[in-house]
């Protein structure tokens, strides 16, 4: 029991040290602790909220990787095959440039 009220004592002692020196009454002290907590809570609630639309965000976009996946698969099939086509003019254009060089 000697203990708490030695603690208690120290405790007393450095809020008051505390209110000195930040110049402020305890009602203010209780009214800045209290805005700042309220501060704090709705941050939190802020970032609870924006959490949970990120992870809705990231579940509509995992059940649509596959179609883009697809998607992408079918761009890059019809990309292979332009290039196929494409080749052999290419191939007769970068003659035709290299005849004009040399001449």
């Amino acid at each position: 029991m000697k203990t708490f009220f030695k603690v208690a004592g120290v405790g007393a002692f450095l809020f008051g040290a505390h209110l000195y020196y930040h110049k402020e009454t305890p009602a203010e002290f209780v009214q800045r602790v209290r805005h700042y907590f309220l501060v704090k809570k709705q941050a939190y609630g802020d970032l609870k909220t924006a959490q949970k639309a990120f992870s809705t965000a990231m579940t509509e976009l995992k059940a649509q990787l596959p179609e883009l996946q697809e998607a992408i698969s079918d761009l890059q099939r019809d990309i292979d095959e332009a290039r196929f086509q494409i080749q052999p003019r290419i191939d007769e254009i970068n003659k035709y440039t290299d005849k004009m060089k040399k001449s």
